[in-house]
């Protein structure tokens, strides 16, 4: 899904549907809880709110959830980071915030495009009508340009209608990922480390909680850029994990599966460094992304615990062309 190419969102999200579809039907996802409403909210730590949600891709039973809100706790509000896929899960979101504290939303960080981690705006900004949302300034143009619209008809295809009345509500905020802001007493540290996951990407670090917000640039136990591996640049995936471990945090916050410590990206480093090196080094014998495909698959068995390992496949075929168009 790469729009510094100006390629087309319609037929980027058709594509999309195609391959995510089949793999929804195909059920070899794991059974999970119903919705948001079957998850706890956690306390991460002194600052930190967060709901870990399933791995699974969205269907009528998870009703589009399928990510990590959270919020970040200042001294007189919430700072929300990434509500959900829907207005709905946006709204079940905030009432679990409410049953703990009474402080209302002050501000709103969206870490990418993806529909979801960002359609739960529209439940925020319902409530909360003057509230900012920050996100990098290429994911307020791509969703302007329509791409919200085609993540909300690809979520109630999936979903068969579960998020239905959601409303694409963009960012309004525009960042560059390298500002230090301060909201209320709480300072953060905003990144953006080049394409990677997407070419907008940005990581938060709760500075006095020694935390970090991933996104998607990192998810635990899950294959890297999977989902939507049109939108990711592998080997700038590669570097971004790399400049992660290097920052000063003790806690990481993944866009996907449960927060931790440095062995959430050490893993999902290891896992992309192991691929590239197999698809780059069969690459150079000659073989196709498809007459690789089973070899691969066999020398990344390590992870077949994995979610999405299923869908290795298209992630073979995507670095392939990078590989292959880096070579000329």
């Amino acid at each position: 899904m790469n729009l510094s190419h100006h390629t087309d969102i319609t037929l980027i999200i058709s594509v999309v549907v195609l391959l995510l579809l089949p793999a929804y039907a195909s059920g070899h996802e794991p059974v999970v809880p119903a919705s948001i409403e079957s998850y706890q909210l956690e306390r991460l730590n002194q600052r930190i709110l967060i709901v870990h949600g399933p791995q699974a891709l969205p269907s009528p039973v998870t009703r589009g959830f399928m990510n990590n809100p959270a919020a970040i706790l200042t001294n007189k509000g919430l700072i929300v980071v990434d509500p959900g896929s829907s207005i709905e899960i946006g709204n079940q979101f905030l009432d679990k915030l409410h049953a703990q504290t009474d402080k209302p939303v002050i501000a709103v960080f969206n870490t990418h495009v993806h529909g979801d981690h960002w359609l739960g705006n529209q439940a925020i900004r319902q409530a909360y009508p003057d509230v900012p949302i920050y996100a990098h300034k290429r994911m307020i143009d791509r969703a302007k340009q329509g791409e919200g619209e085609n993540w909300i008809d690809l979520l109630n295809n999936m979903t068969k209608g579960a998020t239905k009345g959601t409303r694409a509500i963009a960012p309004t905020i525009g960042l560059n990922g390298d500002e230090t802001l301060d909201i209320d007493g709480v300072k953060l540290r905003i990144y953006h480390f080049g394409k990677s996951h997407t070419d907008h990407d940005i990581l938060i670090e709760v500075i006095d909680a020694d935390s970090l917000f991933l996104g998607d640039v990192v998810a635990n136990k899950r294959v890297p850029s999977s989902d939507v591996p049109m939108d990711a640049y592998y080997k700038g995936q590669l570097n971004a994990i790399r400049q992660i471990l290097k920052l000063p945090v003790k806690t990481f916050i993944p866009g996907h599966g449960k927060s931790g410590g440095k062995e959430i990206p050490e893993a999902s480093l290891v896992f992309l460094e192991r691929l590239y090196k197999k698809v780059q080094q069969y690459f150079e014998q000659g073989l196709s992304d498809f007459e690789m495909k089973e070899k691969v698959v066999k020398d990344m068995s390590d992870y077949k615990d994995w979610h999405n390992f299923n869908e290795l496949g298209r992630v073979i075929n995507h670095m392939y062309l990078q590989i292959e168009e880096e070579s000329f």
